[in-house]
């Protein structure tokens, strides 16, 4: 079957498979969480996610500036090299 697809299906069929394992794998460790007895309250979680959540939100924005500094990079060197 995986014959039959071009290049950019294979990638984007590989993709999806990656993110339903890492959702069964979040899915597997909430109810393991779940399960447990645990002393943390509801509102200790959600003030913890909440600080993951920024740290994401951060390495995301830091990501996204190195990305568009190197593609602004790879522009300037390429202009430099027509102009020469």
């Amino acid at each position: 079957m995986h014959d039959e697809l071009s290049p950019l299906q294979q990638t984007v069929l590989e993709r999806y498979e990656k993110l339903a394992s890492s959702l069964h794998s979040l899915d597997d460790t909430l109810k393991s969480i779940n399960s447990t007895d645990s002393e943390v309250s509801p509102e200790e979680v959600i003030r913890q996610l909440r600080e993951i959540e920024i740290k994401i939100g951060l390495v995301g924005t830091l990501l996204k500036g190195s990305v568009y500094s190197f593609i602004l990079q790879q522009k300037q060197e390429q202009e430099r090299s027509n102009k020469q």
